[in-house]
C-alpha cells in the first residue's frame, strides 16, 4: 500500500479551521459525517480532544482518503480507528487490522443520501471531474439540464476538452440510484446493480448533486 507524504491533522472541535495545505479536500465532509455519527464511540481520552490525521492511498488500484482517527498523547499520535473513504464513490470504509481488510459502513447509505440531494428541474453549471486527476476540475464545466428523473451533460466549451465541440451532449439517461448509494446517469435499471462505475471504468457516470460535480475519467 502506497500513500503520498502529505498528511492533515485536524480536531474534531474545530473540523472546518485548515492550517497546512489539505489533502483530499474533498474528503473531510465524509469524515466529519462519520466522526458526528460515531461521537460516542470515539470520544476524548483524559482530556486529549478526537482529531484526525489524512492522507490519499492506493489500495487494490483504488484511490482512498486514508484516515487514523485518534488523539495526541506525549508527543505522539495514538490511533484508535482507521477508515478509508474511496475517492470515486465516496464509500466510507473502516478498516480491520487483523484481516488488513476494507469493511463497509453500515450507515454510508443514509450519510451519501443526505449529502446527494437531487436538485428540481432546470439547469445547472457543474465542474467536470477528472477520477485520473483526484476529482479535480482543470477548469472544466459542463452545463446539467434535469427534467424529473431525465438528465443531460452538455459541453459548453470552457476549456479544451479534446474531440468535444460546444453544445455537444456528452452524457445523457436517467438519474439512479447506484447499490453504493451514489447518484449515476444510467439508461438500464440493472445499472443500479453494476460492481463498475464512474470514472474510467466505462460504466456509468457519477453525479454527485451537492458538490455539483459531474465525474469522468
Amino acid at each position: 500500500m502506497t500513500s503520498c507524504s502529505n498528511v492533515t491533522e485536524k480536531k474534531l472541535d474545530n473540523p472546518q479551521v485548515d492550517t497546512i495545505p489539505e489533502v483530499a479536500l474533498w474528503a473531510d465532509e465524509y469524515i466529519i459525517k462519520y466522526l458526528e455519527s460515531n461521537k460516542d464511540r470515539l470520544t476524548e481520552v483524559d482530556g486529549h480532544p478526537v482529531t484526525y490525521i489524512k492522507e490519499t492511498t492506493e489500495r487494490d488500484e483504488r484511490n482512498y482518503a486514508m484516515v487514523k482517527i485518534g488523539h495526541s498523547f506525549e508527543s505522539r499520535y495514538v490511533t484508535d480507528q482507521w477508515i478509508f473513504v474511496d475517492s470515486l464513490t465516496k464509500e466510507i470504509y473502516e478498516y480491520d487490522l487483523a484481516n488488513d481488510s476494507l469493511i463497509l459502513w453500515k450507515e454510508f447509505a443514509s450519510i451519501d443520501n443526505e449529502i446527494n440531494e437531487i436538485p428540481p428541474n432546470g439547469k445547472y453549471r457543474f465542474d467536470i471531474a477528472f477520477a485520473e486527476w483526484e476529482g479535480k476540475s482543470m477548469g472544466e464545466k459542463v452545463t446539467i439540464v434535469i427534467n424529473d428523473k431525465s438528465i443531460k451533460v452538455i459541453y459548453e466549451g470552457d476549456g479544451q476538452l479534446t474531440q468535444t465541440k460546444k453544445g455537444d451532449i456528452i452524457d445523457e439517461g436517467k438519474i439512479m440510484k447506484h447499490k453504493t448509494g451514489v447518484g449515476i446517469i444510467g439508461k438500464h435499471p440493472s445499472d443500479t446493480q453494476l460492481d463498475e462505475i464512474g470514472g474510467c471504468t466505462g460504466g456509468p457516470a457519477i453525479i454527485d448533486f451537492k458538490d455539483k460535480k459531474y465525474w469522468m475519467c
